[in-house]
């Protein structure tokens, strides 16, 4: 081979081997990009939403004593608003029928490579009501969220770590016209979640996940609990499209 041949290979080699972390990078750059649990650090003003669909299972001697209207499966909208300096404005309205959650957070992400890590604290209200079934209750009350979500970005996929505890601190119910009211911050239980984010068609994502929780109060089935004293672990399996 000649020197001309041997320099020209020699070329051809860099050029490959600077190409391919390219390659790989803007495939990661693109997952990342296109998901939404993984805690990325969003510009100022990016916007992303998604709606989710969680399908719960609940103990057995709450199912065999009430409507399935009471553990349909549980629709959300939830969106994320990037802001300054690592922070963005997390929203979310979710309902099940007879249940209505509105959240809003604060959410501060830190980006590693292909790692990322963040701390927030969500806020939500919910209000429920059930007539009917030989029911007659209605619920309100404030639910606190704080959490920690850690990320890592694949080259087709995402693969995220959430973690929260949840606290209440009002719930107000009543129950054929007795009123309920619980007006001191008590720890409800918490939560982890396991969830995979990767391209379905285009830059449409698909996202699958399981979320354990152990809790004392489940708020999508709460007119089941006469009492918040009793903990209960309830899985989750959890569907979602970015939109």
């Amino acid at each position: 081979m000649s020197d001309r041949h041997k320099i020209v290979s020699l070329i051809f080699y860099l050029l490959l081997l600077v190409s391919v972390p390219r390659e790989i990078y803007s495939q990661s750059d693109f997952i990342t990009t296109n998901s939404f649990l993984f805690p990325d650090t969003l510009h100022f003003a990016e916007f992303k939403d998604q709606i989710t669909m969680y399908l719960a299972k609940l103990p057995e001697d709450i199912v065999e004593e009430v409507s399935a209207d009471i553990y349909a499966p549980f629709f959300a909208y939830q969106a994320k608003l990037g802001l300054i300096y690592g922070f963005s404005l997390n929203g979310s309205v979710s309902t099940n029928i007879i249940t209505r959650n509105f959240q809003l957070g604060l959410q501060w992400s830190l980006r590693l490579s292909r790692f990322a890590l963040s701390l927030g604290y969500d806020a939500a209200y919910m209000y429920g009501k059930l007539r009917g079934f030989g029911f007659d209750n209605k619920v309100t009350g404030w639910l606190f969220y704080p959490n920690i979500s850690l990320g890592a970005a694949f080259n087709k996929f995402t693969f995220t770590v959430k973690g929260e505890l949840s606290t209440i601190p009002k719930l107000t119910q009543t129950a054929d016209d007795i009123v309920t009211t619980t007006d001191r911050k008590f720890l409800s239980g918490g939560s982890i979640g396991f969830y995979i984010e990767q391209p379905l068609w285009k830059d449409n994502f698909v996202i699958l996940g399981v979320r354990a929780n152990y809790v004392r109060y489940y708020f999508p089935a709460w007119a089941t609990f006469p009492t918040w004293d009793r903990f209960h672990f309830i899985p989750e399996a959890v569907i979602g499209l970015n939109i």
